[in-house]
């Protein structure tokens, strides 16, 4: 060895390639934090989310992957592949985990846990009562019994490890399918052949089929099909959604409200994780709910939310008084308009904004 050169320190040498690879990949890490953190800094503080509900979303979205991964492992070598590991790392390098629709989705997931967490457990009235849907799954009428063994049956599935596979919309699982199994792709490298890329293609086909069986058993569609089932009139919607509040059903009381106002669960799952809830309060108002039972749903909703204005939401419902009901089903209008075209409109707007 050359006198001065220094000695491997317990591994092979690296030479002047590597050491140029390792300067490179330094500098991409430096600009890439910088671009993170300027985004970060940029985040007005009202639209940050509190680190429960970030964990929430990213252990939401960890879990659905790793489902997904375990799966499509297991159908196209069950025994292992050299080189296929967690592939989360790979989605979030390329920004498709930052996915505006499956981020949503995840939220609204997070947070509708959060809301039912934050509720009482037992209703004030009479804690000895049985719940709604237990009464319903023995009522005499099939239909409703029938349905409301499903949503319990339903809401049991749904706690399952396996769940993860079909936690999403079709759409949104649909493409995470794809993704997922690209990465892993990307990781088996070069000499892995088509005959991986053939497997990798049928398994996410596969997958596909069974989620679209499996979509008429997931929480939201049976819970849809209970508020069917209970079609209430209107003068006993508001009870209806009470009881279902005070059991902490909240797939149920989404469910109830979107059959009612006729919208998407979707739309009406954001109108009830609404902080500022004006949105909800005018729908109700619009539905022609009395604005007992509104203020009663509500301030259940605030109490369990901490994100939530006590003295703001009191001011709203005295606001109702001089809202006519005509005017409140605008916002009913404007759901139920087609989510792709509130969007081409907003966008549209926002390019035309001085």
């Amino acid at each position: 060895m050359a006198q001065g050169a220094p000695e491997p320190r317990g591994g092979p040498a690296i030479g002047a390639k590597d050491l140029l690879a390792r300067a490179a990949a330094a500098e991409a890490h430096d600009s890439a934090l910088c671009d993170a953190t300027a985004r970060d800094v940029a985040i007005p503080e009202a639209l940050r989310l509190d680190e429960r509900t970030r964990t929430g979303v990213l252990l939401a979205l960890e879990a659905i992957v790793s489902a997904i991964e375990a799966s499509l492992l297991r159908a196209v070598a069950p025994e292992g592949f050299p080189g296929i590991g967690p592939t989360l790392s790979l989605l979030h390098a390329a920004g498709l985990a930052a996915d505006r629709a499956l981020v949503a989705e995840l939220l609204a997931r997070v947070r509708l846990e959060q809301l039912a967490a934050g509720l009482p457990h037992h209703a004030p009235g009479d804690p000895a009562r049985p719940s709604l849907l237990n009464r319903l799954a023995d009522h005499s009428a099939p239909g409703l019994s029938d349905a409301a063994r499903a949503l319990l049956l339903a809401d049991n599935r749904a706690r399952s490890p396996e769940a993860g596979r079909w936690g999403l919309p079709l759409i949104l699982h649909t493409r995470l399918l794809w993704w997922v199994a690209s990465a892993m792709r990307e990781q088996a490298g070069p000499l892995a052949g088509v005959a991986l890329d053939e497997a990798l293609c049928a398994a996410v086909h596969a997958e596909c089929a069974l989620a679209e069986r499996c979509a008429d058993e997931q929480v939201e569609a049976v819970a849809l099909r209970l508020a069917a089932a209970i079609d209430p009139a209107p003068h006993e919607l508001m009870r209806v959604l009470l009881e279902a509040l005070r059991d902490r059903r909240l797939p149920l009381v989404v469910a109830l409200l979107a059959r009612a106002a006729e919208i998407a669960f979707a739309e009406a799952r954001a109108l009830l994780l609404d902080a500022g809830a004006e949105r909800l309060l005018l729908v109700l108002h619009a539905l022609e709910l009395p604005r007992e039972g509104i203020a009663e749903l509500c301030f259940m909703l605030c109490n369990a939310d901490p994100r939530r204005d006590l003295a703001a939401l009191a001011d709203a419902i005295d606001a109702l008084e001089n809202v006519d009901p005509h005017q409140a089903r605008e916002l009913l209008v404007h759901l139920r308009l087609s989510p792709e075209y509130r969007a081409a409109r907003g966008a549209l707007h926002g390019a035309h904004a001085p």
